[in-house]
């Protein structure tokens, strides 16, 4: 979504400085613990970002607390008085804290209300930060999403969301949909590198959101039927714990772990795909399996949301429940009749152009933006940085 957000910019002549919260477990010295109170102060430190002017890395205090993540510390004034235009590209609206407390009119693309991006991973943790989270995160995140959505010129990553914002919200808030393009170049159908069974997993499969175990158990049952069946993990690192439940799947030797990949190489590991499987608890969109889409491999989904708006149920791919069996059922099924997943991937590759193309996403950004920049108290409808 950043990479699509700048790139929309830069066709505009709009330059653009990134700043975000960076996580306290990625760069501890930025922020300010409770243990470390009376110490020190929260820092930033500039960072370079493909296709912006500068980025920047900005710390909080209290990082163990959500809410004070995106608080309006002199950091994030500092960089709002830079800018004349302000657009937050978040997973979630409580990235435009420090813009609605400070009154600064903005743009938000938002790919998942707060609660559902989080829902997953509030189940992992342990009993006395899930006390903390219920009793005092929760609430005021809840408050604080609520606050930002209805302050907000809101775009929505997909239609799923877009519901589930407006919900969160209380009131009808988002404007449009804006859906994240897919480069039609970069990804496009390669029949003669498909890997016949190759199933693939694509994202940060470490997220409990992904619901990996799924995703393992309804390979190996695919597998007790379909044995040349095999899988691919794409976007993260492999733990122990999870090499250790590829063993005992029975999985050892028949799953490629490819980690994180960069673009270009990104792009051909997606090409040998056969298949996609999406087996998370929930997405507000699911870009990878748009992009598979793209290439011509059809995708096997739970109704976890972003993806029933792409995956066309008997189309494109087949939609399921969080069920191994029925998961692993579909994926035998499109293994072994290639005409069907010669069928559904040309129905996906269509769909694709048709409706998530640069075209497409570029007029309705530029109609929104256009429309925020008017609204602006004293300002009238014009695009310079």
């Amino acid at each position: 979504m950043l990479r699509a957000a700048l790139a929309l910019l830069a066709e505009r002549g709009i330059e653009a400085e990134v700043a975000w919260y960076e996580p306290y477990r990625m760069t501890p010295r930025l922020s300010v613990p409770s243990y470390r109170l009376g110490t020190r102060r929260p820092r930033a430190e500039r960072r370079e970002v493909d296709g912006a002017a500068a980025g920047w890395a900005i710390g909080a205090w209290l990082p163990e607390l959500e809410f004070t993540h995106y608080r309006p510390t002199p950091l994030w004034r500092e960089r709002i008085a830079t800018a004349d235009l302000h657009l937050v590209v978040s997973g979630t609206a409580l990235a435009g804290l420090a813009l609605e407390r400070t009154a600064t009119p903005f743009l938000a693309w938002i790919a998942s209300d707060w609660e559902g991006d989080r829902r997953a991973r509030v189940a992992a943790f342990p009993a006395p930060r899930r006390l903390l989270d219920r009793l005092v995160v929760a609430p005021a995140c809840r408050r604080l999403e609520r606050r930002i959505l209805r302050a907000a010129h809101l775009l929505a990553l997909s239609e799923p969301t877009h519901r589930a914002l407006d919900q969160a919200a209380g009131t009808s808030v988002v404007r449009a949909r804006l859906p994240a393009p897919v480069d039609l170049e970069l990804f496009r159908p390669a029949p003669e590198r498909v890997i016949a069974g190759r199933v693939g997993l694509v994202g940060r499969f470490d997220d409990p959101r992904k619901n990996t175990g799924l995703f393992l158990a309804a390979l190996a049952r695919a597998r007790e039927s379909s044995p040349a069946t095999s899988g691919l993990l794409v976007g993260a690192q492999a733990s122990p714990e999870l090499r250790r439940e590829i063993a005992r799947r029975g999985l050892d030797g028949a799953i490629e772990i490819a980690g994180e990949l960069d673009r270009a190489a990104y792009a051909e590991r997606l090409a040998t795909l056969d298949l996609l499987a999406v087996t998370s608890h929930q997405e507000g969109f699911h870009i990878a399996a748009l992009e598979a889409m793209a290439c011509g491999c059809p995708v096997v989904a739970t109704r976890c949301g972003g993806p029933e708006e792409l995956v066309v149920n008997g189309e494109t791919g087949f939609l399921t429940g969080f069920d191994a069996d029925e998961i692993a059922r579909r994926l035998v099924e499109l293994g072994s009749d290639r005409s069907l997943r010669h069928r559904f991937g040309a129905a996906g590759r269509a769909k694709a152009e048709r409706s998530y193309g640069w075209e497409r996403v570029r007029e309705i950004f530029g109609a929104e933006l256009e429309a925020h920049l008017a609204r602006r108290p004293g300002r009238g409808a014009r695009t310079d940085p």
